[in-house]
C-alpha cells in the first residue's frame, strides 16, 4: 500500500509542477489558456505514437462536430 500511496504522491508533485509551469507560460502568453498549456506539457511526455493513438481517438469522438 505504502509503494501505490507514493506513486501517486509524485504523480500529484509532478502535475503541480506543471500546473505551475502552464500558469507561468499562461502569465507570459494571456492569449492561451492555462489548461491548454498544461495538456500540451503533458502530451510531451507521451510517445509519438501514444499522441497520434490519442489524437485519433478525440477526432472520432468529435465527427459529429464537423
Amino acid at each position: 500500500m505504502d509503494e501505490h500511496v507514493s506513486e501517486q504522491q509524485a504523480w500529484i508533485t509532478h502535475s503541480e509542477s506543471l500546473w505551475r509551469a502552464a500558469h507561468d507560460l499562461a502569465r507570459r502568453h494571456p492569449e492561451h489558456d492555462p489548461s491548454d498549456l498544461y495538456h500540451a506539457l503533458r502530451s510531451l511526455e507521451l510517445t509519438p505514437s501514444e499522441r497520434l493513438r490519442a489524437g485519433l481517438q478525440r477526432g472520432r469522438l468529435r465527427t459529429y462536430a464537423r
